[in-house]
C-alpha cells in the first residue's frame, strides 16, 4: 500500500492493520447488539464518528438532538434505557483526555455502577489505553480499541505531507475504523471484515494521488493561499466532511489573518476573491446549487467534490469522486485531508513558514 503524493496516508493504513482484532471483535459485538448508539467526541474526532456512523442500521442519538432526554448523559441514561433497551456509548478521543468525552464516560460509568444495569456498554477508540478514557476497559462494561496516531512530529513544513498536521493520522484512522464497523453491521459481516482495508486503501491512495495532481487541485490551493475567506459546505453527512476540513484549514488561514468557515448563518457575506468549496454526492441538491450561483455572482471562486457528473459539477470547478455510494463521505474526508498541508507548503514557497507550534496555537480549546 503506497500513497505517493501524501505519504501520511500510508501510516494511517499501517496503524489500522496494527489494531488488535480481539478489541474490534468485542466493540463490534456491542454496537451490533445495541438498539441505540450514542457517539461522543470533540472537533474532528466527533466529525469522524458522525461521518462513519451515517446511515447505520441502528438508532443514533447525540446530546445535541432536540429530543435527547436530558442535558447530560447521566440525566438521559435512564430514559434512553427505557426507550431502547441496550445502548452503546461510542467515544472517539485520541488522547483519551478530551473534556466532554472524558466527563461523559465518567458520568455514564457512575450511572451504570449505581443502577446495576446491564444494558449499557461504554466503547472507546483511543491512542493511549492508560488515559482517563482508556482505563474504562478496567470496568466490566468498558471496552476500548487502541488506535495509534503518528509517532514523529514534522520538523519543517516540507514534512507535513509525511506526518500530517497534529492529529491527522489518528483522526483519519478512526474515521475508517468506524466506517468499516458501520458497514459490517449493515452488511452482516464479522470483525475480520472491519480491518480488511487493503482494497479500500488501495482505492483511496489512487484517488488522493489523482486528486492532488489535478489542475483543479492546484488552482484550489492557489486560491486558498491568497488573502481571502474560505467557506466549505454540504448537507447531511457532507456537512461533517466540510466541518472536518474547516477545522484543520482554520489553523492555516487564521495564522495569516484570514478565516475558514462552515457554510451557514455565521459565514460572511461573499466578496470577490473568496473561495467556496461544496461537497455533494449527487451534485443535484437545490440549496447547494443556489449557493453556488449566488456566490459566483459576487465574484467568489466555487469548487466542488461530487460523486458524478451533475448540475453542481457543471457550474463549478469540480472533482468527481468515483466510489460506491456508501463510501462517498468517508472517501471525501480523505480526499480533502491534504488541502491544509498543500496550502502550508505553498505559503512556505513564498517565504512564510508555519511550523506546527504556530498552527497548534490557533487550535481552539473547543476542538
Amino acid at each position: 500500500m503506497h500513497c505517493k503524493r501524501m505519504p501520511y496516508l500510508n501510516r494511517v493504513y499501517r496503524n489500522l492493520k496494527a489494531v488488535k482484532k480481539t478489541q474490534v471483535k468485542k466493540v463490534l459485538e456491542n454496537l451490533r447488539n445495541a438498539n441505540c448508539i450514542i457517539p461522543v467526541g470533540e472537533g474532528r474526532s466527533r466529525c469522524a464518528l458522525y461521518i462513519g456512523l451515517s446511515r447505520i442500521n441502528r438508532a443514533v442519538k447525540t446530546p445535541e438532538d432536540i429530543d435527547f432526554p436530558g442535558n447530560t448523559i447521566h440525566e438521559a441514561a435512564e430514559e434512553l434505557e427505557k426507550k431502547f433497551g441496550k445502548v452503546a456509548l461510542l467515544v472517539n478521543s485520541g488522547s483519551g483526555e478530551t473534556l466532554i468525552p472524558r466527563k461523559t464516560v465518567q458520568k455514564l460509568s457512575e450511572y451504570v455502577e449505581s443502577s446495576g444495569t446491564k444494558n449499557y456498554t461504554i466503547n472507546a477508540i483511543v491512542s493511549n489505553p492508560e488515559s482517563s478514557i482508556g482505563r474504562v476497559s478496567e470496568k466490566k462494561f468498558g471496552y476500548i480499541i487502541e488506535l495509534k496516531g503518528r509517532k514523529t512530529e514534522p520538523k519543517s513544513e516540507a514534512e507535513y505531507q509525511k506526518f500530517g498536521i497534529m492529529n491527522d493520522i489518528y483522526e483519519l484512522g478512526s474515521l475508517m475504523l468506524v466506517h468499516r464497523m458501520k458497514l459490517a453491521i449493515n452488511e452482516n459481516k464479522d470483525h475480520r471484515y472491519v480491518l480488511d482495508v487493503d482494497s479500500q486503501f488501495e482505492r483511496i491512495c489512487k484517488i488522493v494521488d489523482d486528486f492532488t495532481s489535478q489542475d483543479m487541485y492546484f488552482d484550489l490551493v492557489d486560491a486558498i493561499e491568497r488573502r481571502c475567506h474560505v467557506t466549505i459546505g454540504g448537507l447531511g453527512p457532507a456537512r461533517n466532511v466540510a466541518l472536518m476540513t474547516v477545522i484543520r484549514l482554520q489553523h492555516v488561514k487564521r495564522s495569516v489573518g484570514d478565516e475558514a468557515y462552515i457554510s451557514g448563518p455565521l459565514a460572511p457575506h461573499p466578496r470577490a476573491g473568496d473561495v467556496l468549496l461544496l461537497i455533494s454526492r449527487s451534485g443535484e441538491n437545490d440549496a447547494l446549487i443556489n449557493w453556488c450561483e449566488h456566490m459566483k455572482k459576487s465574484g467568489v471562486q466555487v469548487y466542488s467534490i461530487v460523486g458524478r457528473e451533475s448540475t453542481l459539477s457543471s457550474v463549478s470547478k469540480s472533482y468527481i469522486l468515483k466510489c460506491r455510494e456508501e463510501d462517498f463521505y468517508c472517501y471525501a474526508a480523505y480526499v480533502l485531508s491534504p488541502l491544509p498541508l498543500s496550502v502550508v507548503e505553498k505559503l512556505a514557497s513564498h517565504g512564510l513558514r508555519l511550523p506546527e507550534y504556530i498552527l497548534r496555537w490557533y487550535h481552539s480549546v473547543t476542538q
